[in-house]
């Protein structure tokens, strides 16, 4: 065990000490390092002993005097140096349950580690903490935390995770709110099952859980057509408009009791309803924005924050196509049609792409793969496709398919330019700045 490192920062001490890519960072004077939360916590001091290996197996000890908090300069090729604590629950809507044959491994990763949780913001379940667990977040003052809730009925609670011993939630989140640590919960809603009096209860169960839980997401169940589950289904646009009925019902007096929204509909459930987006006010300081939660809000206020750097009459030189989901979709038609309509030739295009890779009951952009575009654009329809990173692997050019961007491009006859998925990217890509 150790943490395996990527790279060092320059002109840092880690480059003073000639340490490489390969080496691998064993102990923090005299003490094991898990994780990169233990790297921060014991590299504040001003004296440190590094046990590092050596790439060649040698084993050195580093004496460093630095000031208080200095940086050391390493950069690791994981957060987590003992493996990522995964997932032993079955969740009846597990997305991962629900890829196609034989995924990219890392598809397959049930990541469940509460370090993930402060470090990434990814939701864990908080079934398998342990007692060392919850003193090391008390001691470390580990905050925020993303906690899957789903229901605060335990029996229903264990339904919906498959969990075979106690699934009450509402003890642990107590525990974790008495250390002075703040939860970010979320409610995946399942037809039928989770939902109407049921999601009524888990919301007025947390509502005296703030501010220490301090907002509520409700997700609606995402099934791709791999999902051999009969008692799972989509929501109706019917259903969702009922649901959000509901939530804006909790909304309002949740404004009066407790000063916000506290809980907060998924865009995707606004989408499915035909309604419109909230403003970006509504949501505050976005706390689940990664969740999906005011994604669409906030892209339509930097649009029109920064739409006036895109001339009026907008002729790009390439015939290009911004390329997105039938989510994406609804948010990007209403703020690119001024330019789509143009009497002049603006060579923009609108492109929605239909998922054939997880099936087309999934509508999330980011859920595209390189086959999903080779089946929907025809070779040499655009020269400039703009598609957003979330496509990709993180920090790479590679599809949820395997499939290159530069693969994909050269079936296509076209270039790809990848952007950020916000306004801003969009806008400077769009205006050449």
């Amino acid at each position: 065990m150790g943490g395996k490192i990527s790279g060092v920062m320059p002109h840092s001490i880690a480059e003073e000490l000639d340490l490489h890519s390969g080496d691998i960072l064993l102990q923090i004077n005299g003490k094991t390092v898990k994780d990169i939360i233990d790297y921060d916590f014991l590299t504040a001091e001003e004296y440190l002993e590094l046990t590092i290996q050596l790439a060649n197996g040698e084993i050195v000890v580093f004496e460093i005097e630095k000031d208080y908090d200095e940086p050391i300069g390493l950069i690791f090729d994981s957060d987590v140096f003992d493996g990522i604590r995964t997932c032993a629950n079955h969740c009846l809507f597990c997305f991962i349950d629900q890829l196609q044959p034989n995924p990219r491994p890392s598809l397959l990763l049930k990541d469940d580690d509460y370090r993930m949780s402060f470090l990434e913001g990814n939701f864990i379940t908080a079934t398998n903490l342990k007692e060392a667990d919850f003193q090391r977040i008390q001691t470390l003052k580990l905050s925020p935390l993303y906690i899957s809730v789903h229901s605060t009925d335990p029996k229903l609670r264990q339904e919906l995770l498959g969990f075979k011993k106690d699934a009450a939630i509402l003890p642990t989140l107590q525990r974790l709110i008495d250390y002075g640590c703040r939860i970010h919960c979320q409610i995946v809603l399942c037809p039928d099952i989770n939902d109407g009096n049921a999601l009524e209860k888990t919301i007025n169960d947390l509502i005296p859980l703030h501010p220490g839980v301090a907002s509520v997401a409700v997700v609606p169940v995402g099934l791709t057509q791999y999902q051999t589950n009969p008692r799972l289904r989509l929501y109706s646009s019917q259903e969702a408009g009922k649901i959000l009925t509901q939530i804006e019902t909790i909304q309002r007096h949740c404004r009066e009791k407790l000063g916000d929204c506290f809980v907060f509909a998924a865009d995707e459930l606004y989408i499915k309803a035909g309604r419109p987006f909230p403003d970006a006010d509504h949501y505050g300081e976005f706390p689940q924005l990664e969740n999906g939660v005011g994604m669409a809000a906030l892209f339509q206020k930097q649009w029109y924050d920064l739409s006036h750097r895109l001339p009026h009459s907008l002729s790009l030189q390439q015939k290009t196509a911004v390329v997105t989901g039938i989510n994406g979709a609804a948010v990007l038609q209403p703020l690119l049609q001024p330019y789509l309509l143009k009497p002049q030739k603006t060579n923009l295009y609108l492109h929605t792409v239909e998922n054939h890779f997880y099936g087309p009951q999934t509508t999330a952009t980011g859920l595209l793969s390189g086959s999903c575009l080779l089946q929907s654009i025809p070779p040499g329809q655009y020269q400039r496709l703009l598609l957003p990173a979330n496509m990709f692997k993180f920090d790479s050019q590679l599809f949820l398919d395997d499939l290159t961007a530069a693969q994909v491009a050269n079936r296509l006859n076209c270039q790809i330019q990848i952007i950020e998925p916000n306004a801003a990217a969009l806008i400077a890509a769009l205006s050449g700045n």
